[in-house]
């Protein structure tokens, strides 16, 4: 039987940096009846509270333990926050003890008392035996095995010339290093030079690009990722959503409301359309319905304007704010233009595609009215083209964005070909004549939809 009197773990003969010792008394370090909740990330049955604090100590997310018995089970539980970090979560729970995992750290030359400056890591543990040997029984062998795992396989256990100390090392850069100091507690090497240095970042915990740095603060984590756009999380394990692309690049597939967030982490709404062409996701922009038009009358997507309902997508009266608008544009690779979507869903009858290569509508500054612009396709009324100049009509201060389909110019887009223009009927915007047959205008009720997106 052993009796845990000290548990050390002591890292870093440091010349210019931190070098970091944990240490384990059960008497000073047990707050009994109180446990942190909310907060446990490993669960699992133990010996004693001095396994689950190994535990703790070779987990770098583990900040503090909660140890509890029940029907004679001992189980561990491991904490990735501690009264530290989480005070509020701390909690009066009978029977359930609490251990923060007790760390310091020094750059003082006098605490550093071994004289090796070889760059190992290791690891002691006293123990008072029962009874003192000259060697250690097959039996202490298998309970130490059992208590400590991964760390006693990594090389044989050494007495030192006091029957009741045991030694024994961790596994550090693929080989196992065995020290007996005269003096029990000791600092060993760290990384010469480093500013802090815990070796949480041998492993690097943090995934899909994120950098790891090792913190050297009593009462902090023990290590931070530093994530590239568009991760987040403690280990960049969480993917911003960008735009509606990257909800159907998930898996998404029912149309509406979604949070996406921009480069400065903030987080606004968008109404995200999944379904409606084959591959393609679309992020609403502007929708208005016919008795509204007079509000849209004086927009440029290419400059400066004022929010209408920026932060609350609808169909009778919005656009959206213009900082979320350039966001959304550099994360597609076209854009769109609908009718009725709110009522009919997509119909392809009154209905324009393009590039944002070919036309970009929100960069693009034109310099003239009217002129023939690229479409990768366009209906108004059932006439139709594909990959085909239209001509369009769109520059500030003279008029928003809108094709005149009874005015053909040098352009491919015939608006008469199958079903007559009304005299300078305005489609897809402004609105000043408007032909019912148009489904956009059909009656006061009906929307105008501008979408952005790509596959």
């Amino acid at each position: 039987v052993f009796l845990y009197t000290h548990f050390s773990f002591s890292r870093g003969y440091c010349f210019t940096g931190k070098c970091e010792k944990i240490s384990f008394v059960e008497q000073r370090d047990a707050d009994h009846d109180k446990e942190l909740v909310d907060h446990v990330f490993h669960n699992s049955v133990t010996s004693n509270p001095q396994q689950c604090y190994l535990w703790c100590i070779n987990d770098c997310r583990c900040l503090s333990i909660n140890y509890k018995v029940k029907n004679d089970i001992k189980y561990c539980e491991l904490n990735e926050g501690s009264h530290f970090t989480n005070k509020s979560s701390l909690k009066n729970i009978h029977g359930s003890v609490y251990y923060v995992l007790r760390r310091e750290y020094s750059t003082d030359s006098q605490l550093i008392r071994s004289k090796t400056k070889t760059n190992y890591d290791y690891l002691s543990l006293w123990m008072l035996m029962s009874s003192p040997a000259k060697s250690i029984s097959k039996q202490s062998k298998l309970i130490l095995q059992k208590m400590l795992g991964d760390l006693y396989n990594c090389a044989n256990i050494k007495t030192s010339k006091n029957k009741n100390l045991l030694f024994f090392p961790v596994c550090i850069l693929r080989s196992c290093f065995i020290r007996v100091l005269k003096v029990p507690n000791y600092i060993v090497p760290c990384t010469d030079d480093a500013t802090c240095t815990n070796g949480c970042c041998r492993n690097n915990l943090c995934l899909n690009g994120g950098t790891c740095s090792e913190i050297c603060e009593p009462t902090s984590v023990r290590y931070n990722c530093s994530c590239p756009v568009p991760f987040v999380g403690k280990h960049c394990e969480i993917q911003l959503r960008r735009s509606c692309q990257d909800y159907k690049a998930a898996g998404s597939t029912a149309s509406g409301l979604y949070t996406v967030t921009d480069d400065r982490n903030q987080t606004f709404q968008v109404f995200c359309d999944f379904d409606s062409e084959p591959g393609f996701a679309w992020n609403l922009i502007e929708s208005f319905n016919l008795s509204n038009k007079h509000l849209f009358q004086n927009i440029s997507f290419y400059d400066d304007y004022q929010a209408i309902s920026g932060d609350t997508p609808n169909w009778q009266a919005y656009l959206i704010k213009r900082p979320y608008l350039l966001w959304l544009r550099d994360h597609s690779t076209h854009w769109r233009a609908t009718c009725r979507y709110n009522t009919d869903g997509i119909v392809y009858t009154d209905y324009l595609r393009a590039s944002l290569e070919d036309f970009d509508i929100i960069r693009d500054v034109p310099t003239v009215s009217g002129v023939c612009r690229p479409y990768e396709y366009v209906n108004i009324r059932g006439n139709k083209c594909v990959n085909c100049t239209a001509m369009t009509w769109y520059k500030k201060g003279s008029y928003p964005f809108h094709m005149d389909s009874s005015g053909r110019g040098s352009c491919e887009f015939d608006g008469s070909e199958v079903d007559p223009a009304k005299y300078s009927e305005d489609n897809f915007g402004q609105y000043a004549t408007t032909n019912p047959k148009f489904r956009c205008t059909s009656n006061l009720d009906d929307t105008t939809q501008f979408w952005i997106g790509g596959k």
